[in-house]
């Protein structure tokens, strides 16, 4: 690729290495973006060359094909500024979600520390509307600075649902939150519950054990957790993908596994709770195949 970027351009690398679930081929090309500069530029040279191009943060919500991507994968993890004014957070879209509520605790913000523990980045976060305890990201985003056209645009008009949002169509360059200002002993003591909570509720993992937390949305009225266990799969593999005994909507990759392997998990867990409840589970990670998403 004859294209000058700040970031570092890197030819088929490897997308295991950009997955919380250490699953994936190649990417053709991939490359860590240093600004929006860098991103519109590879974005225009993929439309050019009819290359498809993928934009992602830390790669916690994303299923990658064995195959690999045959485009170019932008990653936006350099891309970490964080700014506090007054009761705003300014984070750009590859800061960390822990980083952004660590910030905001320091400032005695209130608002997302029940979100402390979801990995991946803000830009990720705030697509899916990422949400945890009775909270959800959107409920605290004012703005957002997308790319469209090569130009940044600062938005505010957004929809945020459960596990989706209208920046799902957008390249999400930095987002602006609006807190709350309360006692840092208060936002201290919020987060600790939270931390405990989790431990209590959902599986510890070794480093060389890969996770996208949740995998299925939970349908309305239901816990997508609770109707896998009660199917009676907890625990169940195949291959090196297996359901976590602690929290069934937590799918976990040993070492040998494949994306092969986690999506037929994910399809074997689908027809069995269909047939078992009548209950058609929709999936909250996102699968790639080797030129776009894919459904499963």
């Amino acid at each position: 690729m004859e294209l000058k970027t700040k970031g570092k351009l890197m030819l088929d690398e490897a997308l295991s290495f950009h997955s919380s679930l250490h699953l994936g081929g190649k990417a053709r090309y991939f490359l860590m973006a240093a600004d929006k500069d860098d991103i519109s530029k590879v974005v225009s040279f993929g439309e050019k060359n009819r290359m498809p191009v993928l934009i992602v943060g830390k790669g916690s919500n994303i299923v990658f094909s064995d195959e690999g991507f045959s485009g170019v994968v932008i990653s936006t993890g350099n891309m970490k500024k964080i700014e506090v004014n007054e009761v705003e957070i300014i984070a750009q879209a590859g800061a960390g979600l822990s980083e952004v509520i660590k910030v905001a605790k320091e400032s005695s913000l209130s608002g997302i520390e029940s979100l402390v523990g979801i990995p991946g980045s803000v830009g990720g976060a705030c697509v899916m509307n990422a949400g945890a305890f009775d909270c959800e990201i959107g409920e605290y985003i004012k703005a957002a600075r997308v790319l469209r056209d090569g130009v940044e645009v600062r938005i505010e008009d957004m929809e945020f649902n459960y596990r989706k949002s209208s920046l799902s169509n957008e390249i999400v360059l930095e987002l602006e939150f609006l807190l709350n200002k309360k006692e840092k002993e208060y936002i201290e003591n919020k987060i600790i519950e939270i931390i405990e909570l989790r431990r209590k509720k959902q599986p510890i993992l070794s480093h060389d054990i890969g996770s996208c937390g949740s995998v299925f949305k939970n349908p309305e009225g239901f816990s997508a957790g609770e109707l896998i266990e009660k199917a009676g799969l907890k625990g169940m593999s195949i291959g090196g993908a297996e359901i976590s005994e602690k929290h069934c909507n937590y799918f976990l990759t040993r070492p040998d596994a494949t994306t092969k392997d986690f999506v037929e998990l994910i399809k074997y867990v689908k027809d069995k709770v269909k047939k078992d409840f009548g209950i058609t589970l929709e999936l909250e990670v996102k699968v790639i195949g080797k030129e776009k998403e894919i459904q499963v």
